[in-house]
Protein backbone atom coordinates (compact mmCIF):
# COMPACT_ATOMS: atom_id res chain seq x y z
CA UNK A 1 0.00 0.00 0.00
CA UNK A 2 1.21 3.48 -0.81
CA UNK A 3 -0.34 5.33 2.13
CA UNK A 4 0.36 4.18 5.70
CA UNK A 5 -3.13 5.40 6.74
CA UNK A 6 -4.99 3.42 4.07
CA UNK A 7 -7.03 0.47 5.29
CA UNK A 8 -7.09 -1.19 1.90
CA UNK A 9 -4.87 -1.28 -1.13
CA UNK A 10 -7.56 -0.35 -3.68
CA UNK A 11 -7.65 -3.62 -5.61
CA UNK A 12 -11.21 -4.88 -6.25
CA UNK A 13 -10.79 -8.07 -4.17
CA UNK A 14 -9.22 -6.12 -1.31
CA UNK A 15 -12.00 -3.51 -1.42
CA UNK A 16 -14.70 -6.19 -1.40
CA UNK A 17 -13.08 -7.95 1.57
CA UNK A 18 -12.70 -4.64 3.44
CA UNK A 19 -16.36 -3.68 2.88
CA UNK A 20 -17.58 -7.16 3.90
CA UNK A 21 -15.58 -6.95 7.14
CA UNK A 22 -16.89 -3.44 7.76
CA UNK A 23 -20.51 -4.57 7.30
CA UNK A 24 -20.00 -7.62 9.54
CA UNK A 25 -18.67 -5.33 12.27
CA UNK A 26 -21.59 -2.93 11.79
CA UNK A 27 -24.10 -5.81 12.06
CA UNK A 28 -22.45 -7.06 15.26
CA UNK A 29 -22.62 -3.58 16.77
CA UNK A 30 -26.27 -3.26 15.70
CA UNK A 31 -27.16 -6.58 17.33
CA UNK A 32 -25.33 -5.61 20.51
CA UNK A 33 -27.21 -2.31 20.71
CA UNK A 34 -30.70 -3.50 19.66
CA UNK A 35 -30.70 -7.13 20.76
CA UNK A 36 -31.57 -8.43 17.29
CA UNK A 37 -30.00 -8.58 13.88
CA UNK A 38 -30.75 -5.73 11.51
CA UNK A 39 -33.63 -6.43 9.13
CA UNK A 40 -35.32 -4.26 6.58
CA UNK A 41 -38.72 -4.69 8.23
CA UNK A 42 -37.48 -2.71 11.25
CA UNK A 43 -36.13 0.10 9.12
CA UNK A 44 -39.47 1.90 8.68
CA UNK A 45 -40.13 2.01 12.42
CA UNK A 46 -36.63 3.29 13.08
CA UNK A 47 -36.94 5.93 10.38
CA UNK A 48 -40.28 7.13 11.75
CA UNK A 49 -38.81 7.33 15.25
CA UNK A 50 -35.82 9.30 13.93
CA UNK A 51 -38.18 11.68 12.09
CA UNK A 52 -40.16 12.27 15.30
CA UNK A 53 -36.95 13.07 17.20
CA UNK A 54 -35.76 15.39 14.44
CA UNK A 55 -39.10 17.23 14.24
CA UNK A 56 -39.30 17.63 18.01
CA UNK A 57 -35.80 19.10 18.08
CA UNK A 58 -36.67 22.40 16.45
CA UNK A 59 -38.91 24.44 14.27
CA UNK A 60 -39.42 23.44 10.65
CA UNK A 61 -37.19 25.27 8.17
CA UNK A 62 -40.23 26.55 6.29
CA UNK A 63 -41.28 28.56 9.35
CA UNK A 64 -37.73 29.74 10.00
CA UNK A 65 -37.09 30.85 6.40
CA UNK A 66 -40.43 31.68 4.73
CA UNK A 67 -38.86 33.53 1.78
CA UNK A 68 -36.59 30.59 0.97
CA UNK A 69 -39.53 28.20 1.32
CA UNK A 70 -41.64 30.28 -1.05
CA UNK A 71 -38.80 30.42 -3.56
CA UNK A 72 -38.33 26.65 -3.32
CA UNK A 73 -42.06 26.08 -3.81
CA UNK A 74 -42.13 28.34 -6.85
CA UNK A 75 -39.12 26.61 -8.35
CA UNK A 76 -40.70 23.19 -7.72
CA UNK A 77 -43.96 24.27 -9.32
CA UNK A 78 -42.11 25.60 -12.31
CA UNK A 79 -40.16 22.38 -12.68
CA UNK A 80 -43.32 20.32 -12.35
CA UNK A 81 -44.92 22.33 -15.12
CA UNK A 82 -41.65 21.94 -17.10
CA UNK A 83 -41.32 25.68 -17.47
CA UNK A 84 -37.99 27.40 -17.97
CA UNK A 85 -36.64 28.86 -14.73
CA UNK A 86 -34.66 31.85 -15.90
CA UNK A 87 -34.04 33.48 -12.54
CA UNK A 88 -34.54 32.97 -8.83
CA UNK A 89 -36.59 35.54 -6.93
CA UNK A 90 -38.76 35.74 -3.84
CA UNK A 91 -42.43 36.77 -3.67
CA UNK A 92 -41.51 39.81 -1.56
CA UNK A 93 -39.33 41.07 -4.43
CA UNK A 94 -42.32 40.86 -6.78
CA UNK A 95 -44.66 42.60 -4.32
CA UNK A 96 -42.13 45.38 -3.68
CA UNK A 97 -41.64 45.90 -7.41
CA UNK A 98 -45.42 46.17 -7.91
CA UNK A 99 -45.89 48.48 -4.90
CA UNK A 100 -47.97 45.91 -2.96
CA UNK A 101 -50.86 46.46 -5.38
CA UNK A 102 -52.88 43.62 -6.90
CA UNK A 103 -52.31 43.78 -10.64
CA UNK A 104 -55.66 42.09 -11.30
CA UNK A 105 -58.08 44.20 -9.23
CA UNK A 106 -55.76 47.22 -8.62
CA UNK A 107 -56.52 47.25 -4.86
CA UNK A 108 -53.72 47.39 -2.25
CA UNK A 109 -52.35 44.14 -0.81
CA UNK A 110 -51.89 43.92 2.96
CA UNK A 111 -48.61 42.06 3.67
CA UNK A 112 -49.81 41.11 7.17
CA UNK A 113 -52.77 39.04 5.95
CA UNK A 114 -51.84 35.36 6.24
CA UNK A 115 -52.52 32.57 3.77
CA UNK A 116 -55.20 31.13 3.07
CA UNK A 117 -57.20 34.37 3.42
CA UNK A 118 -58.46 35.52 -0.01
CA UNK A 119 -56.77 38.91 0.45
CA UNK A 120 -53.37 37.40 1.30
CA UNK A 121 -50.52 38.16 -1.10
CA UNK A 122 -49.69 35.73 -3.90
CA UNK A 123 -47.64 35.73 -7.09
CA UNK A 124 -49.52 35.37 -10.37
CA UNK A 125 -47.96 34.30 -13.67
CA UNK A 126 -49.09 36.64 -16.47
CA UNK A 127 -48.71 33.82 -19.00
CA UNK A 128 -49.56 30.72 -16.93
CA UNK A 129 -46.95 28.00 -16.62
CA UNK A 130 -49.46 25.52 -17.98
CA UNK A 131 -49.60 27.57 -21.19
CA UNK A 132 -45.85 27.74 -21.69
CA UNK A 133 -45.05 30.80 -19.60
CA UNK A 134 -41.69 31.10 -17.89
CA UNK A 135 -41.04 31.45 -14.20
CA UNK A 136 -39.21 34.74 -14.64
CA UNK A 137 -39.53 38.09 -12.92
CA UNK A 138 -40.83 39.59 -16.16
CA UNK A 139 -43.73 37.09 -16.25
CA UNK A 140 -44.98 37.41 -12.66
CA UNK A 141 -47.09 40.00 -10.90
CA UNK A 142 -48.55 40.66 -7.45
CA UNK A 143 -52.10 39.52 -6.80
CA UNK A 144 -54.49 38.72 -3.99
CA UNK A 145 -54.86 34.99 -3.47
CA UNK A 146 -58.58 35.22 -4.29
CA UNK A 147 -57.93 37.18 -7.48
CA UNK A 148 -55.20 34.76 -8.52
CA UNK A 149 -57.44 31.76 -7.83
CA UNK A 150 -60.34 33.22 -9.80
CA UNK A 151 -58.02 33.98 -12.73
CA UNK A 152 -56.84 30.36 -12.75
CA UNK A 153 -54.85 29.42 -15.84
CA UNK A 154 -56.44 32.05 -18.09
CA UNK A 155 -54.68 34.94 -19.77
CA UNK A 156 -55.60 38.45 -18.63
CA UNK A 157 -57.29 39.15 -21.98
CA UNK A 158 -59.54 36.11 -21.48
CA UNK A 159 -60.45 37.27 -17.97
CA UNK A 160 -61.31 40.76 -19.32
CA UNK A 161 -63.50 39.26 -22.05
CA UNK A 162 -65.31 37.09 -19.53
CA UNK A 163 -65.95 40.13 -17.31
CA UNK A 164 -67.21 42.18 -20.28
CA UNK A 165 -69.58 39.42 -21.41
CA UNK A 166 -70.79 38.97 -17.84
CA UNK A 167 -71.48 42.73 -17.56
CA UNK A 168 -73.38 42.77 -20.86
CA UNK A 169 -75.69 39.92 -19.78
CA UNK A 170 -76.63 41.72 -16.56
Amino acid sequence: MLSPRAKQCGQPDCRRRFNADRMREWNRAYRKEHGAWYSRKNFGDQQRQQDRVRRAGGEHWRRLYPAAAAAADAKRRALVQQARTDEVFTPSEVHTRDGWTCQLCRLPIDPDVAWPHPESPSVDHVIPLSRGGTHALSNVQSAHLGCNSSKGDKLISEVAEALRSQAQTQ
